[in-house]
């Protein structure tokens, strides 16, 4: 399975990127999966009371499908969160296969990462690739790893192809 976590403090820009990513994949004809963690711990929206699936859950269901002639969504709840990898073996059952997952959160996780860095100290996380940032008007340097403008997404994609998708 091929993946990897953009990670980073709140407002960091880690939807923004991901979603840049996820075009730019895309635009190269992979298939690509997203996985976002809340941290939050408040409820999905999107399971509005009094609709069909509300109900359903109301009654019990542990897991409902909502589907449409052009989507489904699947939801699964738990006493508790899940680890990581039961969620990506989720997505690694997608047919047709994914070519990439991009996840955004679990910042601990041994998953491959792209940091986004703001003002705020650095925290030390495992297999980091690189750190991005808004290096444009002022370079940073980190240690060893590799520092990149969180703009220059030409350079994340092949940061990915070459340490992800060995291409």
């Amino acid at each position: 399975m091929k993946a990897v976590a953009v990670v980073g403090y709140k407002n960091t820009g880690k939807t923004t990127l991901i979603a840049r990513l996820t075009a730019a994949f895309k635009a190269d004809g992979l298939r690509v999966g997203t996985l976002k963690h809340e941290g939050g711990g408040h409820d999905i929206a999107g399971d509005t009371p009094h609709t069909d699936t509300w109900q359903h859950r109301q009654a019990g269901a542990d897991v409902t499908l909502l589907a449409t002639p052009r989507q489904a969504v699947l939801r699964q709840h738990y006493e508790s969160e899940p680890p990581l990898e039961q969620f990506l073996q989720q997505l690694n059952g997608v047919e047709p296969a994914l070519d990439l997952i991009l996840v955004e959160g679990w910042k601990h996780s041994d998953l491959p990462k792209i940091v986004l860095v703001g003002d705020e100290k650095i925290e030390r996380l495992a297999n980091v690739l690189a750190y991005a940032g808004n290096c444009k008007e002022s370079s940073i340097a980190v240690g060893q790893e590799q520092v990149y403008d969180r703009e220059d997404i030409e350079a994340l994609v092949q940061l990915i192809k070459d340490l992800v998708l060995h291409e």
